[in-house]
């Protein structure tokens, strides 16, 4: 006995929307051996013949050509041409419908650091877990599309307001994302995002090339203010830029020139008022835009992979120093140098170091290595642990830079031998009215004498922070209120006139030097 079935429009309708949400290929064999067990004939007929159909033609219609995936989630890192089309097809949708449009551009940082463990696997696996969060915190029509090794561009559906306001609601959303612990085999991982911000009434032109190259010039500006920064494109940024590529043109001159050099800003031993060493802060004496600080050029050098060529330079001008400063009879125990994560990696720093100190004939003691506090979560990196196991055995010192802004541990810092901790200067300005600056200071000092470990706090402005740190007991003092950094051919006059009979000079000392 046969049963005839009617399959209408709405029939159609409805069973296309029930075929988006079943797996019927696991379910099409029972369905159609059912029906022809139970004589029905004519739905079997429609279950061989009609059904495969209306499924290809759902996966066709479904899938239209550069459609974006409905999480507008792109994983794969695109060029800058597909993120420019993708700008100026959303720029194009906004003169349509009368709306307004916003591009972010994203860059994590930390992404090299775990807890003395680190792999390009598990960067991989962090960046993963951050592109999909940046993507739960942004409207379901909204586009995040993941850039290179680190970054991430988002691009706002046409929206009636793009303006800051709004803008920044969404930016704390990303962030608020992103600041949140990963966990990863085990491990709780924090990383960061820098922000840079266009939206289209910011941009120079109206066009995906012009609020890409806009949001990537904010974030550029944003990196140089550190961990989390967010900068929205002005016209003064564009400037900026163009100086920068002004500069990068410039580097290998001016570094075989001697512009890029070294100035000297004076530490103080607080006990004894005397003079306890030198670092070397790079200044870039730049023929028509003056002295430029290291915030004004250092990117670029990094940019330009000169970062090596640079530390080179400025440790052979602060061993010359040294030398000088013997030839004038002026005591100077420690010259600090700065040395970046891409030098330590360099399996030969070592070497060179040690061979320049055996050139200049100076004692490997009198030359301090200042190392960021992330760098001793890479021990588990063989080339900076070689570099850091041989300059200690060779005699050099180790100062660690900036304690307490990042995330080292007691046990990655006795692993990596450091002789002196200096304490960041936002622990230090304001001390003297901030009790719980005070507290935070004390014990570290107090952790730092337990483990034998010297201390120098930076950033020392005023006669009432220089007081209070003299009372607290610690022992070094650097910063503003000491002196600022100076030319080498100004240090020797700056020696001759310090009076550091007591503390009470000290405490009386003003700013000296150059800015």
């Amino acid at each position: 006995m046969s049963h005839g079935t009617g399959i209408g429009p709405t029939s159609l309708a409805r069973l296309r929307a029930a075929l988006r949400n079943v797996e019927w290929l696991l379910l099409y064999p029972v369905l159609v051996t059912g029906a022809w067990l139970l004589g029905l004939e004519a739905l079997t007929m429609a279950l061989v013949v009609l059904l495969p159909v209306l499924l290809a033609l759902d996966g066709r219609l479904g899938r239209r050509p550069g459609a974006q995936p409905a999480s507008h989630l792109v994983v794969q890192p695109l060029d800058r041409l597909a993120l420019q089309r993708i700008v100026d097809d959303t720029l194009a949708d906004c003169t349509r419908r009368d709306r307004t449009t916003a591009v972010l551009h994203a860059q994590i940082d930390d992404l090299h650091i775990a807890d003395g463990e680190w792999g390009t696997e598990i960067s991989e696996k962090v960046m993963d877990r951050v592109i999909q969060r940046i993507t739960t915190a942004m409207r379901g029509a909204d586009i995040v599309m993941r850039t290179g090794y680190d970054g991430a561009v988002v691009v706002l559906a046409p929206t009636r307001r793009a303006d800051l306001d709004v803008v920044m609601s969404i930016v704390d959303r990303i962030q608020a994302a992103v600041a949140q612990p990963i966990s990863i085999e085990g491990r709780s991982i924090r990383v960061h995002a820098c922000i840079g911000i266009c939206s289209e009434g910011m941009a120079p032109a109206r066009s995906g090339a012009a609020m890409l190259a806009a949001a990537d010039c904010a974030l550029r500006m944003a990196r140089r203010q550190g961990d989390d920064a967010i900068r929205a494109f002005n016209p003064d940024m564009q400037a900026q830029v163009e100086t920068d590529h002004r500069l990068a043109l410039q580097i290998d001159d001016a570094l075989e020139s001697g512009q890029i050099r070294p100035w000297f800003q004076p530490q103080i031993d607080a006990r004894t008022g005397c003079i306890a060493g030198f670092e070397a802060l790079v200044r870039w004496h730049h023929p028509d835009l003056g002295i430029l600080s290291p915030a004004q050029f250092l990117p670029t050098i990094h940019s330009a992979g000169k970062s090596a060529e640079l530390g080179e330079q400025v440790l052979k001008a602060s061993l010359d120093a040294l030398t000088a400063w013997d030839a004038a009879g002026i005591d100077v125990p420690c010259v600090g140098v700065n040395v970046s994560l891409e030098q330590l990696a360099d399996p030969r720093m070592a070497e060179r170091v040690i061979w320049q100190l055996d050139r200049h004939d100076v004692e490997p003691g009198r030359l301090a290595i200042e190392i960021l506090e992330t760098v001793t979560l890479r021990d588990a990196d063989e080339a900076i642990m070689r570099n850091v196991m041989a300059l200690r055995k060779a005699g050099f010192r180790l100062d660690l830079d900036d304690f307490g802004t990042g995330a080292a541990s007691i046990a990655h810092i006795a692993k990596f031998g450091v002789h002196r901790i200096k304490i960041d200067r936002s622990f230090v300005a304001g001390i003297d009215s901030d009790p719980t600056k005070q507290e935070i200071v004390r014990a570290i000092l107090g952790l730092a004498e337990s483990l034998s470990i010297e201390t120098l706090a930076e950033g020392v402005e005023t006669p009432e922070e220089k007081a209070t740190l003299v009372e607290m007991g610690c022992p070094h003092l650097q910063g503003y209120g000491i002196a600022r950094p100076m030319p080498f051919e100004k240090t020797t006059a700056w020696a001759r006139a310090l009076q550091p009979h007591s503390n009470a000079a000290l405490r009386n000392m003003h700013p000296q030097g150059t800015a």
